[in-house]
């Protein structure tokens, strides 16, 4: 049964969906992070989209769908193991990148390309409006390309201002970190990126995934790399007694656990050493260190489990310098072994 919504509620939904409806960009909140979303269906629209976004039309954008009726009347020569990790995981944040129907979705989206990424959100606002607009909205993270992904209604204002005529503000994103990214480009589903569902809970369902090396990534799917660009110098480290003291007076410290004394500032990712709090938390603490004018930003990197890859892996993407040697072994030697709640 649908989500009931207060009368005000369910005006700012007709009002995203009439503005959607009429090509306009309208930013949207989901389990993860915030996107900026246009009528898939509306080239003019979706041109607009890579223009706010100062993105390169040869970069595809993801959709997201209502449901998984909606997600595969998109496709075609959809495999078994795809129905079923869209049975268990959607919705959710799992982005599966599958061969689309050609008339189905503009190229404009895709680079002329013959795959899609597609996902159903679990968020009840973004769903709501979906279920009203009837079809999907290309939706990346609402950043200009190479910023920092918003988890909030304000950051994504502050990054568009009046670019942007609506921003629905469904709260602090959940999860806090972008879907994990599977490509059946392949003959093999191939995990493309670490995200929201850990891959352990994956592998439950459909077996062992194939990790994206050069050799495994197929030609024709459209992704580029795509890394977090921070203004401050951004430096991983396992534990702050890597860094030296006359480099922590004005040095700010993204910690594991509790924050820790003789940085300029600190903001802990959890102070409680749980993973979902640290997810959750991640994009924010970057982007208040980033803003807090320190010369340079030590990050600690947390146990590589779970959601624990997934944070990693976007430290390392933003990370300017590799500070400690020991950053290129073994992480699950992290400051503190996880809790077992952090899983």
């Amino acid at each position: 049964m649908p989500p009931m919504f207060s009368p005000e509620v369910e005006s700012i939904l007709d009002r995203a969906t009439a503005l959607l409806r009429a090509g306009e960009i309208v930013g949207v909140p989901t389990e993860t992070v915030y996107g900026l979303a246009v009528d898939a269906t509306n080239p003019a629209a979706v041109a607009r989209l890579f223009e706010r976004k100062r993105r390169a039309f040869s970069h595809p954008v993801s959709l997201l769908c209502a449901s998984a009726r909606m997600a595969f009347d998109l496709l075609t020569d959809v495999p078994e193991s795809a129905v079923r990790l869209a049975d268990r995981f959607w919705p959710g944040p799992l982005t599966m990148i599958l061969r689309k129907r050609q008339e189905a979705i503009p190229d404009l989206l895709t680079a002329a390309l013959p795959f899609v990424g597609v996902r159903v959100p679990d968020h009840p606002l973004t769903l709501a409006v979906l279920e009203r607009l009837g079809r999907p909205v290309a939706a990346p993270s609402a950043n200009r390309t190479g910023h920092i992904s918003p988890t909030t209604a304000s950051a994504v204002r502050r990054e568009f201002g009046e670019e942007i005529p609506l921003v629905l503000d469904g709260g602090p994103c959940r999860v806090g970190v972008e879907s994990t990214v599977i490509s059946f480009a392949l003959p093999r589903p191939v995990l493309v990126r670490q995200g929201g569902i850990p891959q352990e809970f994956l592998e439950e369902e459909i077996g062992s995934l194939d990790q994206e090396t050069d050799e495994k990534r197929s030609p024709d799917d459209g992704r580029l790399r795509r890394h977090y660009v921070l203004r401050t110098p951004l430096l991983l480290v396992q534990a702050p007694e890597e860094v030296p003291l006359s480099n922590r007076r004005e040095a700010g410290l993204l910690a594991w656990g509790p924050c820790r004394e003789g940085f300029a500032v600190c903001r802990s990712l959890s102070p409680s050493y749980r993973l979902e709090e640290a997810a959750a938390n991640l994009f924010d603490r970057l982007r208040e260190l980033d803003e807090s004018g320190v010369n340079r930003i030590y990050a600690m990197l947390v146990p590589a489990h779970g959601l624990g890859r997934a944070i990693n892996e976007r430290l390392r993407k933003g990370a300017n310098v590799s500070a400690s040697p020991r950053n290129h072994g073994n992480e699950a030697q992290a400051s503190r072994p996880a809790s077992p709640s952090s899983s």
